[in-house]
């Protein structure tokens, strides 16, 4: 039996405003949220400097460029949903890249693959593999007509400087909530340049030796001043004898003359293959410039290219090439990348991998 007087004025009150908003709740079909619960979406600006709204917890992802699509099997493998063709040609091709482990290339394998913002993208395919979200870089010009297409967010990151790749892994690292393992390639990646800094730092501007980029599409071009190879050359202490070339200095296939190449003089010359070191060593019109008559024109490290996630190890191999000789060089660098591959691809690199140019 109730008591008398149990229900006074303010407790029918209180019962009714419960009730009504029971009632509010059931008709909005709006479940009511506590406020310390994780939101179901989260806006993040991306290095384009957009302003993408999120899921809190992305289970699908994918990317249209092989340096996003690397740290995201690094940072959230099971996360993954698809490679692109730049990827899979890379390290999944006939003429592979060695360093990902038998069952890591198995498993990639089975992926589905997408092409890259700049080639071969299918907006269908990319709905069909349902991704939360897609990562593409900040030189897509295409961006936001493919947001719109297929009604997903996403995000950028770049890679147009040393600096950048650590924003980058940060950035990804936030979007699959990894930001642990995200933070540690990026420290390492920051020491790294710090340290290459602080060697160069010690050189006067006027003995930094003088560096001709050859690019990869002609040995007749070179990466313009805004790109990662040229900042690479700087960082390093070199001289960037086409630093003061006119263009988009995002590009880097900059097209130069013999002539000018000629007035530069440069004390070193970088080429991406043995191709483009017997083009340049066989050609009687090259063959008074400085870097050919004292044999230094070198053939990038085929496991520490200038360019993608290995540049870290690029920008260590030109320093040494630069500044050490060559009983010092090959200790430190052999060491470097014993370290790098390890931390960035949980693999140990082989001795005939590390010495090994690219074709």
């Amino acid at each position: 039996m109730l008591k008398k007087g149990l229900f006074t004025k303010g407790t029918v009150l209180g019962f009714s405003i419960l009730l009504l908003f029971t009632l509010l709740a059931g008709c909005s079909g709006t479940a009511v949220t506590p406020a310390n619960t994780t939101p179901v979406q989260v806006q993040i600006k991306d290095m384009a400097g957009r302003k993408v709204t999120i899921p809190s917890n992305v289970k699908r992802i994918l990317a249209l460029h092989p340096i996003p699509s690397y740290i995201l099997y690094r940072l959230a493998p099971d996360k993954v949903v698809s490679k692109d063709t730049v990827f899979e040609a890379r390290y999944l091709g006939k003429d592979l890249l060695k360093v990902y482990s038998d069952a890591d290339r198995e498993k990639l394998s089975k992926l589905p693959t997408t092409g890259v913002y700049f080639k071969g993208l299918d907006p269908e395919q990319l709905l069909q593999l349902k991704p939360d979200v897609i990562i593409t870089m900040t030189k897509d010009p295409k961006i936001n007509d493919l947001a719109t297409k297929v009604n997903l967010p996403i995000m950028a990151v770049s890679k147009d400087t040393m600096a950048d790749y650590a924003e980058t892994m940060q950035l990804i690292g936030k979007i699959v909530d990894n930001e642990t393992d995200a933070n540690k390639l990026a420290d390492y990646w920051q020491k790294t340049i710090d340290e290459v800094k602080s060697k160069a730092s010690s050189i006067p501007s006027d003995k930094r030796v003088k560096v001709f980029f050859s690019g990869a599409s002609s040995v007749l071009t070179t990466p313009g001043a805004q790109t990662i190879m040229a900042s690479i050359v700087e960082i390093a202490g070199g001289d960037n004898v086409a630093k003061g070339l006119t263009g988009n200095q995002t590009d880097e296939s900059l097209s130069v003359s013999l002539e000018q190449i000629l007035k530069w003089n440069p004390e070193v010359i970088i080429v991406g293959t043995q191709k483009s070191k017997d083009q340049i060593t066989s050609d009687s019109a090259w063959q008074d410039i400085t870097a050919v008559k004292t044999n230094k024109v070198y053939v990038q490290s085929r496991y520490a290219s200038l360019d993608g996630i290995t540049a870290l190890m690029g920008l260590t191999w030109l320093e040494g090439r630069l500044y050490s000789n060559d009983s010092e060089f090959n200790t430190y660098f052999e060491n470097k990348m014993k370290e790098f591959y390890s931390l960035f691809q949980n693999y140990q690199i082989t001795p005939d991998q590390i010495k090994e140019v690219a074709k």
